[in-house]
């Protein structure tokens, strides 16, 4: 290593702030980069989170159909009549989240399994970000992370009081001291132009997304 590249890495180590496990000072550390990114921030568009996070995730680049609906309960309900609407059956994989299994499906029939060749798949997502339009997974028992990447149409339902602005608001108040083993940050149907820029969904994940937000926004 040069001098130069020694000079360099010495620095970022002299300014990297010291490791700790400490739960206050990983808490205070949080809030001091968040509070830094404000002044990076875009303007904010509006104080109606659920509207500006439909409005960016249904947006043409985006690609993502929304509903709402007033309750948990009334996803089995937006559920068959997307299937019907697309002539997907009754049969689909639900992520096995407690909260949806208890749901009365009636004539829709889920499955725990996935599997590379599923046509429809539920879940419901952690949290949002309404700046971009994102989901957020966090991978657990009740969240296996394929769920969000095999199927060819998926559906995913998010209460409306868990849409954050800013992706480090999300940060602060979904992840707290402890991190998820995985993190996926969902922005609309799969897509890629490489091929002759044309735009090809489902290219590397669903080739349908469609929210259902739940309830409003306290």
């Amino acid at each position: 290593m040069n001098n130069a590249k020694a000079d360099i890495f010495a620095a970022i180590a002299k300014a990297r702030p010291a490791k700790t496990k400490d739960a206050v000072a990983i808490a205070a550390q949080a809030n001091e980069l968040a509070a830094a990114m404000r002044e990076f921030r875009p303007p904010a568009e509006g104080d109606d989170l659920v509207d500006l996070f439909m409005a960016r995730a249904s947006s043409e680049k985006v690609g993502a159909s929304i509903e709402r609906v007033d309750a948990l309960g009334a996803l089995p309900g937006a559920v068959a009549r997307y299937s019907r609407a697309n002539g997907l059956g009754t049969d689909f994989s639900l992520q096995p989240d407690a909260g949806l299994e208890r749901l009365d499906w009636g004539a829709m029939k889920p499955s725990r399994e996935i599997a590379p060749d599923t046509i429809l798949a539920v879940g419901i997502a952690r949290s949002g970000v309404a700046e971009t339009g994102t989901l957020v997974f966090h991978s657990d028992p009740e969240a296996p992370t394929l769920f969000a990447f095999l199927p060819d149409h998926h559906i995913v339902a998010i209460e409306a009081q868990k849409i954050r602005r800013w992706l480090e608001d999300y940060a602060i108040a979904e992840i707290g001291t402890v991190a998820p083993r995985n993190v996926n940050l969902v922005t609309g149907a799969s897509g890629t132009t490489d091929i002759e820029g044309v735009l090809v969904r489902g290219a590397h994940g669903p080739r349908s997304l469609h929210i259902v937000i739940i309830g409003n926004a306290c």
